[in-house]
């Protein structure tokens, strides 16, 4: 996006935000730290080419304004945070596809699933504009301060607090073993916004992708397949013979056992939620909302648990967790689809969803840049299958 259009959509919002109607930006300053990409390798093709003065992807920023003439000058940390006009569907995933030469049926976009990822741009900002009117989703979201988009672009630019130092957020995925405080903290946060959005009609999201169910997951199967055949092809170590034979398994059985989710409520899921995305300073905070998704609360509970339980969490310590989100759910006055046994049972859905949906996205990913985590989410969500499969 122009950062000629950033800095006057910021001065408009900051008006309206710090309720200074007369307020001047005197100037805006930043730029991507060239860090960035060498820990992300993959932002320059998910954005597609820029001019000089294009900002794109995450731009820490300073503003400097007056709230009104013959005022001091102020100084604001932010951050610009602009979504890629295209999503993955058509950008990232086919490029990674045709780059390592790893073998589907169709083209990606053709797939059913390829919807969660397409149509991104404006999602992030939808979910900010519901936070308005949301306190428990507002509680995990960083300030914000307004929002710009280009009528020309189609890109949506959004004007942030600059969350410094949240402890346990980790862009890389490298930094996990979380302890089971923390753990907790975050599946209840998610609880209270799924809460206040339970078993909503996904009518009122329709800026989400439409929701998997039993049918367009088993006609993505060949998808599914050729994932995790590239991925034990690649990460032999990773993707063991066990793992291999038993994902195979649940592909060909999945409309035996999907069904149980098609029954369970749905509502907000943030669908990408684990130590990358979540922090804390001290309460919970939740970036990077690209790919929300209306999808079962199981959703990000097993997101969480297949990317930051310690590799000697027990049964029982898994169980708490899982009660601690339910339990959540239940106080919040939840009540179709939270008794216990069900919730169990949603729990073992979606933990196949996961291995063969979510784990089989991240090989995909893998055949192209390395992945601090791969290993390590591979070996949870297998023995989250061997303990409750």
């Amino acid at each position: 996006m122009r950062r000629e259009l950033i800095a006057r959509e910021l001065e408009a919002a900051l008006r309206a935000t710090l309720e200074a109607p007369k307020l001047r930006v005197v100037a805006l300053d930043g730029e991507r730290p060239a860090i960035d990409e060498e820990r992300e390798p993959w932002i320059p093709i998910k954005y597609g080419p820029a001019k000089p003065d294009d900002w794109f992807g995450v731009v820490p920023a300073v503003a400097r304004f007056e709230r009104a003439p013959g005022r001091a000058e102020e100084r604001l940390d932010l951050i610009v945070k602009v979504n890629p006009r295209e999503g993955l569907s058509r950008t990232l995933i086919p490029w990674i596809i045709a780059k390592c030469g790893i073998k589907l049926d169709r083209k990606f976009i053709d797939y059913r699933c390829a919807a969660e990822f397409d149509r991104t741009s404006a999602r992030e900002y939808h979910v900010y504009q519901l936070a308005r009117t949301l306190p428990a989703l507002r509680r995990v979201l960083p300030r914000c301060y307004g929002s710009a988009t280009d009528d020309a672009t189609g890109e949506h630019a959004l004007f942030l607090e600059f969350v410094a130092d949240a402890a346990r957020l980790d862009a890389t995925g490298a930094a996990a073993d979380w302890p089971a405080e923390p753990i907790d903290a975050a599946l209840q946060a998610a609880a209270d916004w799924q809460a206040a959005l339970w078993n909503l009609d996904a009518a009122k999201l329709p800026w989400a992708p439409p929701r998997a169910t039993t049918e367009s997951m088993a006609a993505d199967a060949s998808l599914w397949r050729a994932l995790v055949d590239d991925g034990r092809a690649r990460h032999p170590d990773v993707v063991t013979e066990k793992a291999w034979r038993r994902r195979h398994a649940l592909i060909d059985t999945l409309p035996d056992w999907h069904r149980v989710k098609d029954s369970l409520p749905a509502t907000l899921a943030h669908n990408d939620f684990n130590q990358r995305n979540v922090g804390f300073r001290p309460g919970v905070v939740v970036l990077d909302w690209e790919i929300v998704a209306h999808n079962t609360a199981h959703r990000d509970l097993v997101e969480m648990l297949t990317f930051v339980l310690p590799p000697a969490a027990t049964r029982a310590e898994i169980d708490r967790h899982v009660e601690a989100h339910r339990a959540t759910l239940v106080a919040a006055g939840v009540t179709p689809g939270t008794d216990r046994d069900a919730w169990i049972e949603g729990f073992r859905c979606e933990l196949k969803v996961e291995a063969i949906n979510r784990v089989g996205f991240q090989l995909l990913f893998a055949a192209e840049f390395p992945l601090a985590y791969l290993a390590r989410i591979n070996a949870n969500i297998e023995r989250l299958l061997d303990l409750y499969g």
